[in-house]
């Protein structure tokens, strides 16, 4: 019997056309690994939606993995994100035009959730493969954190065998041309090899180890 794998990628915002969060997904959508099956959600960048379309997916595809994905500004490597805030406060506003400022995600929820997924052996992994990565200890306070946090939070109130967590990703490097010249970028094939190994190391050695994670955010 199949196990599934869920890859989220958000749609484009900000002015972007594409975002290579969601071309990701898109990608591994029904890749095999062994007897589990790669599927894949797409996420609005919508306060009031955001968490919600994470639930139908779950509730949809029963995971035994799910690795959120999300675009990072300025970040030059593949962030592993440790921990999600209880707290939705937005540099600007969500696609909807809505403006979260200094909320509480669930009055009712945990300051914070860390991430199930064995973090420092997807980096270990990463390195191995030749991929930039480093353990992230801030998903930010926009919508990657409010996913992060929600989908942790169902998962830890529905009582769900489902390891989760967050991974950002940079620009790709035609999202940036015509604009900064100084703004780093990792190519789109880069980034799928990431998640799946990701998703891989999360599968073969869900345990994770207590090693240095060298330079951390």
């Amino acid at each position: 019997m199949s196990k599934d794998i869920l890859i989220t990628g958000y749609e484009p915002f900000g002015g972007d056309t594409t975002n290579p969060s969601l071309e990701l997904a898109q990608a591994l959508n029904g890749c095999r690994y062994k007897d589990y099956t790669f599927q894949f959600a797409k996420i609005p960048v919508n306060l009031h939606e955001c968490i919600s379309t994470m639930e139908k997916a779950i509730n949809c595809f029963d995971p035994e993995i799910v690795i959120c994905t999300g675009l990072a500004y300025g970040r030059a490597s593949i962030s592993i994100e440790r921990v999600a805030i209880n707290v939705a406060d937005f540099p600007w506003p969500d696609s909807a035009g809505y403006l979260a400022l200094n909320e509480t995600i669930d009055a009712e929820g945990p300051a914070a959730y860390f991430s199930t997924l064995p973090i420092r052996n997807i980096m270990q992994s990463l390195h191995a493969e030749g991929v930039p990565a480093y353990i992230s200890n801030s998903a930010g306070t926009y919508c990657c954190n409010l996913l992060m946090y929600g989908t942790l939070n169902y998962i830890s109130k529905h009582h769900l065998n489902i390891k989760a967590g967050m991974m950002h990703v940079p620009y790709t490097p035609d999202m940036i041309a015509g604009k900064d010249p100084f703004m780093p970028s990792m190519s789109l094939d880069t980034m799928i090899k990431a998640v799946k190994t990701a998703a891989v190391t999360a599968i073969e050695n869900p345990e994770d180890r207590s090693i240095i994670c060298g330079f951390a955010q």
